[in-house]
């Protein structure tokens, strides 16, 4: 504990601090000052726990000194005044500013030891006090996302229940967190891709929780409107977003992009976002989470990484958007695309350019110079026969560097690729031919998880480029195609009187029954049971 002595006259404050037994009272230190302006100065570099002060001195005084120091330390302190006989009005104004307790002049010794133990018991009385009061605040701390979860969970996990509101409105005001009872909202799914691959509960648990911050981050930052992220019960995200209209809907889908971008840079794993199609009140929560996770399933059929919405998955592939970063989409591009497509896809080249930040004319030339050879390699490991590039690189370079303008370093580009699909063009499958084995490999693996990604793999193209022939050639998606396969078998068994409604679902690539029979009605205008009696078959299920 430290103490400071503050008088003008040295013979007091140097008798004091030399003469009385501080340390029988558990004073380590004592420290003077011979006026208020230095006093203060020690104040605040020391913080004395007493400050023992002479009331009338030059310049600042004791009352001054007690009172700045007053305003700049609420607690941890104490006063003690040291005045004169004559000095009642100057004491009882100390008192109002805060000082214990009053010494008179001369100083006598017992008096100021009970001063001591007085303050002393007081001080540690208080530290206890603070210390009990932030160990309570710590507990409360660790204890909120725990209560966050729980009354989040029983808000969107069960249908909605008028009786339960008055209790639920109530947490959620502990937890400053009545806004969700008032406004319309919308709600995010975040699941990771093949968690159950990952066989460490440690390492799972630590990417969860990383995903978390991200998400949690990026909701602070880039959402302009109100949220709240909790962990459900099947290792997922929920986001709860406050969503007034249609439009903010249609923003989240990007807030969604962004958070699937950020986790992957950060956390270096990939997720799915299902975001809902709708927004609704508070008492709609539990149909909107229900509906979201259907949009999460989809997965299964387009692959993970992406954001999912009721009308599919948001992503350059799906709309047929080819990425020149890609080398393998670029490839296929070359391989099955006109020439047209390809002058199409290469509008894009000065964007990718910027990408790389380059400033430097040379670092460009060098950087596209090095975009092509790779695709020079990927091609000639796909059959394409012309080895020049391989003989002789630096016929490339020197054509570059003729050129000093991105416009025209576009064209070169584009002319390189141009003459490798040429050459392709004599040697490749025709895109309808890759359509016909893609159409083969799923009229016999309907029922399997297939999605766009295992297809694609199997017929030795990207997604993109999938995707893109799907529409092209079929003038369908690869999901439309898919459903459209699916049902055409559900209609045949649905006509067979031994299948059950499930069995049905199950058989034709459909886990959730529920899930199959609203496909089934959106394709046909009619329930599985309903298509069956019109079918003449009565089910008993």
């Amino acid at each position: 504990m430290l103490v400071l002595i503050v008088d003008d006259e040295y013979e007091i404050r140097e008798g004091l601090r030399r003469n009385f037994p501080w340390r029988e009272y558990g004073i380590e230190e004592v420290i003077t000052a011979d006026d208020g302006d230095s006093a203060l100065e020690l104040v605040r570099a020391r913080r004395p726990e007493l400050i023992l002060t002479d009331i009338r001195m030059k310049r600042m005084s004791g009352l001054e000194l007690i009172e700045q120091c007053a305003a700049e330390r609420a607690e941890g302190w104490r006063a003690v005044v040291i005045s004169g006989y004559d000095e009642f009005e100057m004491v009882r104004h100390a008192m109002k500013l805060g000082a214990m307790d009053y010494l008179l002049k001369p100083i006598n010794t017992a008096d100021l030891g009970d001063i001591l133990r007085r303050m002393t018991d007081q001080l540690q009385q208080e530290k206890r006090d603070r210390d009990n009061e932030l160990l309570l605040q710590s507990h409360v701390q660790s204890a909120l996302p725990k209560m966050r979860e729980e009354v989040l969970r029983e808000l969107v996990d069960f249908k909605y229940n008028a009786y339960r509101e008055t209790r639920i409105r109530h947490r959620l005001r502990t937890l400053e967190l009545e806004w969700l009872m008032e406004e319309r909202l919308a709600l995010m799914l975040i699941e990771v891709d093949d968690l159950r691959a990952i066989e460490s509960r440690g390492e799972r648990d630590l990417i969860l929780f990383g995903i978390g911050n991200v998400v949690r981050q990026t909701l602070e930052e880039d959402c302009a409107y109100r949220s709240v992220l909790y962990a459900d019960g099947k290792n997922r995200w929920v986001a709860l977003l406050e969503c007034p209209d249609a439009a903010r809907l249609e923003a989240y889908k990007e807030l969604g992009q962004l958070c699937i971008k950020r986790v992957r840079q950060y956390v270096k794993i990939n997720v799915s976002i299902g975001l809902s199609s709708t927004f609704d009140h508070a008492n709609g929560l539990h149909a909107t989470y229900t509906e979201t996770e259907e949009i999460l399933e989809q997965k299964a059929v387009y692959g993970g990484n992406r954001l999912l919405t009721g009308l599919g998955w948001e992503s350059d592939a799906e709309d047929g958007n080819l990425s020149l970063q890609h080398p393998a989409e670029v490839l296929d591009l070359i391989r099955y695309g006109s020439d047209d497509e390809i002058r199409a896809v290469m509008a894009s080249f000065t964007c990718m350019v910027k990408s790389w930040s380059f400033t430097q004319i040379k670092d460009i030339q060098q950087r596209i110079f090095e975009w092509l050879l790779e695709l020079f390699k990927k091609a000639w490991q796909h059959g394409w026969t012309d080895r020049s590039w391989e003989r002789n690189p630096m016929a490339v370079w020197e054509r570059l560097e003729q050129f000093d303008t991105l416009e025209s370093l576009k064209e070169q580009a584009e002319q390189f690729l141009l003459t490798i699909a040429a050459g392709f063009r004599y040697q490749s499958v025709s895109p309808s031919q890759i359509i016909q084995e893609a159409e083969r490999f799923i009229r016999k693996h309907y029922a399997e998880s297939l999605t766009l990604q295992s297809v694609a793999e199997e017929v030795h193209v990207t997604p993109v480029w999938l995707s893109k022939l799907f529409k092209k050639e079929l003038r369908k998606t690869f999901l439309e195609y898919l459903t459209d396969i699916r049902m055409e078998r559900a209609k045949g068994m649905l006509g067979e009187v031994q299948y059950k409604v499930y069995e049905v679902s199950t058989q034709v690539g459909y886990k959730d029954p529920v899930h199959f029979t609203k496909l089934f009605k959106k394709q046909t205008g009619h329930t599985p049971k309903e298509y069956r009696r019109l079918q003449g078959i009565v089910s008993h299920e």
